[in-house]
């Protein structure tokens, strides 16, 4: 299946901790000796998130990357995130996530399957584009057709319209016709959306391994579940196409194998 190229986006550098958090974590650490115990023990260091995710819908993947990457490094570095941190960072996407809504969401028409071909091909290039969009800014490379359908916007109460199962499948035809997704099943529930190329992401998963320190160090060797288990935006692809990611990067030279059979890769520095 071919899958139309875009052009690469550069990849965002780590961010470091700000020196207020470093400071939080500090304060949080230190403890009081009591006269009970001699012996101090250290409470589980906490941590705000505040990251703007979405100033800029063309940067929103770099912004996302960059949120995640944050997360990762303070699970690393033992600094607990505490419930109402995680509850914030979602509401910010949530509300964010409205910025990149189009003018039209909210025109009743726009939930109404055009007669004429012509108006029909506009009306589906307006909605494909959209939810290409959508399921970037929210990672989502499958999407399911009976879930989405009673969420807005595709279930829009503000305007009393939705589009309804066969419309999105109408939808998904037509993304499927432009080579940016396909369907992953018969019943054309689910859709593999592919906003970005499998060739570029074999890019960004080497160039994940050099900035990590991966591909020259110990643990250059990782089975596709260490690939699952990475938490990057690559992490939920699917196995079948995390296969084929792995045969771009070994074309490349970017990996050998550790264990073909076994789906085990080993980054080449």
């Amino acid at each position: 299946m071919s899958v139309k190229e875009k052009k690469p986006k550069s990849k965002p550098k780590k961010k470091e901790k700000s020196d207020s958090v470093k400071e939080k974590v500090k304060e949080k650490t230190e403890v009081k000796p009591t006269k009970e115990t001699k012996t101090e023990t250290k409470p589980p260091r906490e941590a705000t998130v505040t990251i703007s995710l979405i100033e800029n819908p063309s940067t929103t993947e770099e912004k996302i990357y960059n949120a995640m990457l944050r997360i990762e490094q303070l699970i690393q570095s033992d600094v607990a995130i505490s419930r109402e941190d995680l509850f914030d960072l979602g509401e910010d996407i949530e509300r964010q996530l409205k910025e990149i809504l189009p003018e039209w969401i909210d025109k009743p028409w726009m939930y109404v399957t055009p007669e004429h071909q012509k108006q029909l091909d506009s009306w589906c290039s307006d909605w494909s584009n959209f939810i290409m969009e959508y399921a970037r800014i929210n990672i989502r490379h499958i999407i399911h057709i009976e879930e989405e359908r009673s969420k807005y916007p595709f279930n829009n109460k503000q305007t009393k319209k939705k589009l309804d199962r066969e419309q999105l499948q109408e939808i998904g035809d037509y993304i499927v016709a432009q080579e940016m997704g396909i369907w992953w099943d018969k019943k054309k529930i689910r859709l593999r959306l592919y906003w970005r190329t499998l060739d570029e992401w074999a890019d960004i998963i080497y160039e994940w391994s050099i900035k990590t320190g991966r591909a020259a160090g110990a643990e250059r060797v990782m089975t596709i579940i260490d690939i699952q288990e990475a938490a990057q935006t690559w992490s939920t692809i699917p196995i079948e196409d995390l296969r084929r990611i792995f045969k771009i990067m070994e074309d490349k030279g970017y990996i050998e194998w550790a264990d073909k059979k076994k789906n085990i890769i080993a980054f080449v520095f």
